[in-house]
């Protein structure tokens, strides 16, 4: 799955500050992963494309790599409950 760096900024932004405001308690590896991911997107041009790569053997661990140049931004990795 791909998106732009403005979409996924966007949407990242909003988490960050619902983890950051306790409405959401995800462990703290994950607010450090979706902090730098904001940081990174923040720096990007809009229209860059990001494809979200699930790791197949866990389906709750994420990375966030630039399409142009397989930088990975971040990686989220939520514990299952």
């Amino acid at each position: 799955m791909s998106t732009t760096a403005k979409e996924l900024l966007s949407i990242m932004t909003v988490r960050l500050k619902m983890q950051e405001s306790g409405v959401t308690s995800p462990a703290q590896s994950v607010k450090d992963a979706t902090r730098q991911l904001v940081t990174q997107l923040a720096h990007l041009a809009p229209e860059e494309e990001i494809d979200v790569a699930v790791v197949q053997s866990d389906p709750l661990h994420a990375r966030y790599i630039r399409s142009k140049t397989g930088q990975v931004l971040a990686e989220l990795h939520a514990q299952g409950t």
